[in-house]
């Protein structure tokens, strides 16, 4: 037996919803009965095609019906016995529920401790998450805004002149042109925003307007609740290392210990601790991933001549005790 279509199954629902609505006759009933039993599928039809109905989507269901009753009532006649209206708003309650925390996923989007995710978006861009961040997703037909609730990311944005593309961190905002560019969180307030390509426009949403500061490729500023800050001007090889963290990479390069422990500690529930200030000051190099705080801590004690003591949640590094 040829398997019913999808398409074939909407639209005998919609034809029955017409029916329901005019009224059905004794004989109706029994094969309406009949039909739902038939096909798993036929009560969920039903289901969403009564929704439509009750959203008052009346030209919709008329257009898709095969036959089309009076459309002169007021309210639908709804004549489906007890046990198939029950089940019918049960399945209609779950499909809703269902659509709405998938679309609450779609548009809301976060990382764990650890976690690196690249997720296009409906546009054509793409955003990248960083280890334990977090934005929220809202398009409409005039703009494209996403707001970065935590942690940091890494947009590459599709040209749209017609739908600016604006990124909100706080009280800080960045307009793309066309771009690909790294928004950081630093606390509630500041905000630091670092071009890998093309432009960006950066400001502060405050109650007197201020104007923006357009930052090219290979600039860097930190947005304070008081102004945002001079450009500063990165070499590329300082570019690339800002957004090596998408590949799981981070190149420590002139960064002190205590900096680059502070980085391995966003990523890593197992905290990487400098147990003396003057060898946390001082500087290492190298590229490690993400998830190798033990490398990289092997690594900065063969380089500092230091000591590594670990415990259930920390990595020490110490100085190495001489006799």
């Amino acid at each position: 037996m040829v398997r019913e279509s999808a398409a074939a199954i909407e639209e005998a629902a919609s034809a029955w919803i017409v029916q329901l609505d005019r009224g059905l006759s004794s004989s109706e009933q029994v094969i309406l009965d009949a039909w739902i039993s038939s096909d798993p599928r036929h009560l969920g039809a039903l289901a969403r095609a009564q929704a439509l109905w009750i959203q008052a989507d009346r030209a919709q269901i008329y257009r898709s019906a095969k036959s089309v009753g009076s459309a002169g009532h007021s309210a639908p006649k709804w004549r489906v016995p007890a046990r198939w209206a029950w089940a019918a708003s049960v399945v209609m309650t779950v499909s809703f529920a269902i659509y709405g925390w998938h679309s609450y996923v779609a548009t809301h989007l976060s990382t764990d401790v650890g976690e690196i995710r690249r997720i296009p978006l409906a546009d054509g861009s793409s955003v990248t998450l960083n280890t334990h961040s977090q934005v929220s997703v809202e398009y409409s037909k005039s703009t494209r805004i996403v707001r970065l609730d935590r942690g940091e990311a890494l947009f590459d944005v599709a040209h749209d002149v017609a739908r600016p593309f604006i990124v909100e961190a706080g009280m800080v905002r960045v307009r793309a042109i066309g771009t690909e560019f790294v928004v950081r969180r630093n606390g509630q307030s500041d905000a630091q925003v670092t071009v890998a390509r093309g432009a960006v426009d950066v400001w502060r949403e405050i109650a007197t307007p201020e104007p923006s500061v357009r930052l090219a490729a290979g600039l860097r500023t930190i947005a304070t609740p008081v102004a945002v800050e001079m450009p500063q001007h990165l070499s590329d090889s300082e570019v690339a290392r800002s957004i090596a963290w998408q590949d799981g990479i981070l190149d420590l390069d002139g960064r002190t210990l205590a900096e680059a422990a502070a980085e391995f500690n966003r990523y890593n529930r197992e905290t990487v601790i400098i147990s003396d200030p003057s060898l946390a000051s001082r500087k290492v190099v190298g590229r490690f991933h993400t998830s190798d705080p033990q490398g990289f801590a092997a690594a900065a004690a063969a380089m500092l001549d230091a000591h590594v003591r670990t415990d259930a949640e920390h990595i020490v590094l110490e100085r190495r005790h001489t006799p």
